[in-house]
């Protein structure tokens, strides 16, 4: 009657995040990092210093698409930009911009991470970077 799931840990959030941090600094980017649960709640948020304030709202909303959807955020961009479904744009409480990775353990999603603050398809580059190190 009761399911065993894998959460997200802070120390895990904080790892990921370090990651994604890092890329961004080789690459010269100033960005905003949210990582949340499988929920869509906020678990980390990480700022960079200098980075556009919007960005805060954009990374988590990605990061809550992702989990909401159960998909990757590029997986929207995709048929907005290539299939011209513009109806998209208007998905409640999502957004369909690269940057909203889901994390995984094998196939559970036990959340997501949103990056903004540079192009999309960086943003999305930079998340990847950081779900990679739970095999996402």
């Amino acid at each position: 009657m009761l399911a065993t799931k894998t959460v997200l840990t802070i120390e895990a959030a904080k790892a990921i995040a370090a990651a994604c941090e890092t890329d961004a600094k080789v690459r010269g980017l100033r960005v905003v990092i949210a990582i949340v649960d499988d929920g869509g709640h906020l678990v980390l948020l990480h700022r960079d210093d200098g980075s556009q304030i919007g960005s805060v709202e954009i990374a988590t909303l990605k990061a809550r698409t992702a989990v909401l959807f159960r998909r990757n955020t590029k997986a929207f961009q995709d048929v907005v930009e290539g299939e011209g479904r513009f109806a998209l744009l208007c998905i409640p409480n999502g957004i369909p911009l690269d940057g909203g990775v889901l994390l995984k353990n094998g196939e559970e999603i036990i959340g997501a991470i949103g990056v903004s603050g540079a192009s999309d398809e960086e943003d999305g580059d930079i998340g990847r970077v950081g779900a990679l190190l739970l095999g996402s």
